[in-house]
């Protein structure tokens, strides 16, 4: 047959028209860069390993904490000011000045004044920033805090267990299962929050819980 002489003239291509482009090259994947610090294939950290050798930056987010609570006070009195001169209201009716100067501080004086200059709207901004900010952090220290007294709770069940097995009273050590360790974690808030607020922070609690969780 003719179309199987391989002899024959390369059939005819247009010109005009673009030829197909082959890539037979294999396209080689990048692996993505893996931070040792942050990846679970290294192991986990060591929380508490963590808080000892790195205290000074929980010292650190307090000092923040404390500046960040200090300019949100300092931001709620020049809004209220702001507000007022907003609404026509007479402001020496208000006592202003001297509260002012008590938050701020004298130490802190050319500091209100370079406030007062600035717009309301930018006030009111810079004080929902920081107001997220106080709150976020306010999270994370509560978040923490639970995680240590989780912690507690283990080794306290853990340490009870083991000094039952030396002294006799039980062959080997009882390894409580997750379950009995929660209930026992949970047992211990109940009881730090009844210590602390009575049983209306313990339905306080309970009721918050089952709003997130129906």
């Amino acid at each position: 047959m003719a179309g199987d002489n391989s002899d024959a003239p390369p059939p005819e291509r247009s010109a005009r028209v673009r030829p197909k482009r082959r890539n037979d090259i294999p396209a080689v994947r990048r692996r993505a860069a893996i931070d040792p610090r942050f990846s679970d294939l290294y192991g986990t950290a060591d929380e508490q390993q963590f808080e000892q050798h790195y205290k000074f930056l929980r010292e650190q987010q307090e000092e923040e904490q404390r500046r960040r609570r200090h300019r949100i006070r300092c931001l709620k009195c020049l809004i209220r000011r702001g507000e007022l001169e907003e609404s026509g209201a007479d402001l020496a009716e208000y006592d202003l000045s001297e509260n002012e100067r008590e938050v701020f501080g004298e130490d802190h004086l050319d500091e209100l004044a370079d406030m007062r200059l600035q717009p309301l709207a930018t006030l009111q901004a810079e004080l929902q920033q920081l107001q997220r900010e106080s709150q976020l952090h306010v999270s994370r220290e509560k978040g923490r805090q639970a995680r240590s007294a989780a912690v507690a709770v283990k080794r306290e069940v853990v340490t009870r267990e083991a000094a039952a097995v030396r002294a006799g009273v039980k062959r080997r050590a009882f390894v409580p299962r997750r379950s009995e360790l929660r209930r026992a974690v949970l047992a211990d808030k109940f009881e730090r929050l009844e210590q602390r607020g009575g049983k209306a922070a313990v339905d306080k609690y309970v009721e918050r819980k089952s709003r997130r969780h129906p």
